[in-house]
């Protein structure tokens, strides 16, 4: 769904004002994906932050339509998963991960297709506006999200089509991926901030813009985890 309207241009300096206002005090997940848009809004100067929150207003609205009255929240993880992997086909890009457009939510919205990380702010974003305690967690070379309910606490795949997985499974994923040289340790699936999140989402572009010889693109991904970690 691509975002209409008259464009106005952000000047990238603002865009950077704006992140620095939003990583100036306690960022809590529920801004994680506004955090997501203001770093893509360098990028992108066109880009309508408001009516991409409203994209997620929109996705919440559809999964709460689907929610029945004293329905227990296991069953309302199943419609966000519903909404967005079987109905909307939102997709982890196997083919091309490492194109920045991955890192960009408003990519992400625009093309259904991203990287963990950034499947995963969208996949929080909704969970919690339907009522759900959701984290993001990074384990070693990946990212998951954490669903926490009374008893019981279970993780999320986004990339891998919304997969639930078990610690146990979590720990062979991650030593299958390292050949062997990872072990999962318990502070590993420690939830993360949104401002971790948020930093983890530039160094991801910082890495590929040095990798594709962007030197200024690369330079500004590390100032503003600079304006991150300042906190």
């Amino acid at each position: 769904m691509g975002v209409m309207g008259q464009a106005i241009y952000i000047h990238p300096s603002e865009a950077r004002r704006q992140l620095e206002q939003l990583a100036s005090a306690d960022i809590p997940l529920e801004a994680m994906a506004r955090g997501a848009l203001l770093i893509a809004l360098e990028e992108y100067p066109k880009l309508k932050i408001e009516e991409y929150l409203a994209q997620l207003d929109e996705i919440a609205d559809r999964v709460r339509e689907r929610i029945n009255r004293g329905e227990p929240d296991i069953f309302k993880l199943g419609h966000v998963h519903a909404e967005l992997f079987d109905r909307r086909g939102f997709i982890g890009n196997v083919a091309s991960y490492y194109d920045p457009r991955n890192s960009y939510l408003n990519e992400v919205l625009d093309r259904r297709i991203g990287i963990p990380i950034t499947l995963s702010i969208l996949f929080i974003d909704i969970a919690r506006k339907v009522g759900l305690d959701a984290a993001g967690v990074g384990v070693p070379g990946h990212y998951l999200v954490k669903m926490r309910f009374e008893l019981s606490e279970v993780y999320v795949d986004p990339f891998h089509g919304g997969r639930t997985l078990t610690v146990r499974e979590i720990g062979e994923f991650i030593n299958e991926m390292s050949g062997g040289n990872v072990k999962l340790r318990s502070e590993h699936l420690r939830a993360w901030t949104a401002r971790e999140t948020l930093t983890r989402v530039l160094a991801n572009l910082q890495n590929i813009y040095q990798q594709n010889h962007d030197a200024k693109r690369a330079t500004a991904a590390r100032e503003r985890i600079g304006m991150l970690m300042k906190k």
